[in-house]
């Protein structure tokens, strides 16, 4: 029993120093923490959305006339950002420039009243001149206000001329306008008659100016008889039609 005590005793002895042998020769981990950053390329941010205004001017400065002049109606009334009618003129310009006939009239227009820089009315003219003459009726009509303000012989004549070609295109105003000027002789031959028809025409068409100038063809006779209760009625329509000169005083 003693022999087999001092064997256990032995035993146990080996196996405690190997222990503590193979802890003493092991060495610690003295390798350092990767520190290196993460060089990984992020993934881009998703570009926002264009707006209307800036994919428009993009096409705009492609050559695309149409483009040009949406985008100068968006700077003119504001749409899609600020409003800026010197940039609205700019871009009706170029849309003219581009070819695109709406442009040409924005840009008219603008030039006649001054909006976005100083008015032109000379070049306002020739532009809705050179837009009726190739058939563009509806400018006809800016054009014949445009040369009937020179008072000149030769610019009521091509006034004349141009209300005609615009009334034929539906424009009662334009037919009212050239109805007066045919009333009074100026830019062509007088036909009073004639010009009573048209103001009567005007009038049933819905132009409040014609049912004024039928009023007073009416009650003067000028052009045919004399008709008072149908110069009533015409002013009342003329009136109703939002023709102010055309209605009752008011009362004192």
């Amino acid at each position: 029993m003693l022999r087999i005590a001092i064997l256990l005793v032995a035993t146990a002895c080996a196996t405690a120093c190997t222990k503590k042998n193979d802890t003493a020769t092991t060495p610690p981990d003295t390798t350092p923490p990767d520190t290196t950053p993460d060089t990984a390329t992020p993934e881009p941010e998703p570009e926002p959305p264009k707006d209307q205004r800036t994919l428009q001017i993009e096409q705009c400065e492609a050559g695309n006339g149409e483009m040009c002049t949406s985008v100068g109606v968006m700077w003119e009334q504001g749409k899609e950002g600020p409003a800026d009618p010197a940039k609205a003129r700019e871009f009706y310009d170029k849309g003219c420039t581009a070819g695109f006939d709406l442009g040409c009239s924005y840009l008219a227009s603008v030039l006649d009243k001054g909006i976005g820089g100083d008015p032109d009315a000379t070049k306002a003219r020739e532009i809705w001149s050179a837009q009726c003459d190739r058939g563009r009726l509806e400018d006809c009509m800016g054009a014949a206000i445009s040369f009937e303000t020179l008072a000149t012989k030769a610019d009521k004549t091509k006034a004349r001329g141009m209300y005609a070609k615009a009334c034929t295109a539906g424009n009662q105003s334009a037919c009212t306008a050239e109805a007066r000027l045919m009333m009074l002789g100026e830019g062509g031959a007088k036909d009073q008659k004639k010009a009573r028809t048209m103001f009567q025409a005007a009038c049933d068409g819905g132009d409040a100016t014609g049912c004024f100038n039928l009023a007073l063809a009416l009650d003067k006779g000028v052009g045919g008889k004399k008709d008072k209760p149908g110069a009533a009625a015409a002013r009342t329509k003329a009136c109703d039609g939002g023709y102010t000169p055309a209605c009752p005083a008011p009362a004192k």
